[in-house]
């Protein structure tokens, strides 16, 4: 007998037969309890909902993802699978998302970030290096032991490479404001580069609050020393306190780059190296995160 239905067997023999004990030696003729009956017997015994479900999946998120998705969300697999059909074009144009994070906000509602990625011709997760992350964003509320969304903003980003959106973290973006921070990459060539997006899911229509992202973190060691230029820089960022409707972002930015004039003959060596090393101050204005004091030394791939 597998785990899972011993488990909700006993569950529905509780249920059903409280205050009784096993004897070996007791009637033969006890009715066999069906395995939608045990099912029935363990949720009312637990009184939620989602116990299936949850039994089911290795997804901490599956009851939202349900709610989200409902019978396209795959519980075993731990993914909502949009548009498949099946011959290999049909598969090849269906959608997989995934639960990134979820949070919950100040008015009650809970957040939940999805990721997703097109499929191949096997309706499998197959991106290529070009292809982005896809960032959507869902709320959604609790009422009556069951979630309901309250809205959605689909896709609302494209972000990062090989259809990774980057690292997602939860901030806050001014007091009692819960964002989302994300920190994508664009690699190619021997080039890295890493931007900075904050998104704030309270906004009735959700969009990247930096624009197209902030630079922090540039590189093309892996193009050197064939490149004209080399250089490696980052920046740590952080939140200082304003009065606007978002706290001002502050880049502290360290690096070095070589000492090469930029209308030098190609092949003219380095005479030696240069700092990176600045401070960048962005205010939100007139819609998104502006420079407003310092300057962003990290060079633009």
């Amino acid at each position: 007998m597998k785990p899972a239905l011993a488990f909700l067997l006993a569950a529905a023999t509780a249920v059903a037969l409280p205050g009784c004990a096993r004897h070996d030696n007791g009637p033969a003729d006890v009715p066999a309890i069906s395995p939608a009956a045990a099912r029935a017997a363990a949720m009312a015994a637990s009184k939620d909902p989602y116990a299936p479900l949850m039994a089911a999946s290795k997804d901490p998120y599956a009851p939202l993802m349900a709610a989200v998705f409902g019978d396209d969300y795959l519980p075993a697999q731990g993914r909502a699978v949009e548009g498949i059909g099946a011959d290999s074009f049909q598969k090849a144009n269906a959608t997989i998302y995934r639960a990134a994070t979820s949070t919950r906000l100040p008015s009650g509602e809970t957040v939940l970030v999805v990721t997703s990625t097109a499929t191949d011709e096997n309706g499998d997760e197959s991106p290529s290096l070009a292809d982005p992350g896809r960032l959507s964003i869902y709320l959604l509320r609790q009422q009556d032991g069951r979630w309901h969304v309250t809205r959605r903003h689909d896709e609302v980003a494209q972000l990062g490479r090989m259809g990774e959106a980057g690292g997602l973290r939860w901030v806050m973006l001014s007091r009692n404001k819960p964002g989302l921070a994300v920190e994508h990459h664009w690699i190619g060539q021997g080039y890295v580069a890493t931007r900075l997006s904050l998104f704030d899911p309270s906004r009735e229509k959700i969009t990247d609050l930096t624009g197209e992202g902030i630079l922090i973190a540039s590189d093309s060691s892996g193009a050197c020393p064939e490149a004209t230029h080399c250089w490696s820089g980052t920046a740590m960022w952080r939140f200082e306190p304003a009065a606007g409707a978002y706290d001002e972002l502050v880049l502290t930015i360290k690096g070095e780059q070589d000492d090469v004039p930029d209308d030098a003959p190609a092949g003219t060596a380095a005479a030696g190296t240069r700092s990176l090393a600045g401070s960048a101050r962005y205010v939100f204005e007139r819609g998104s995160y502006r420079l407003r004091d310092g300057a962003n030394t990290l060079p633009v791939i």
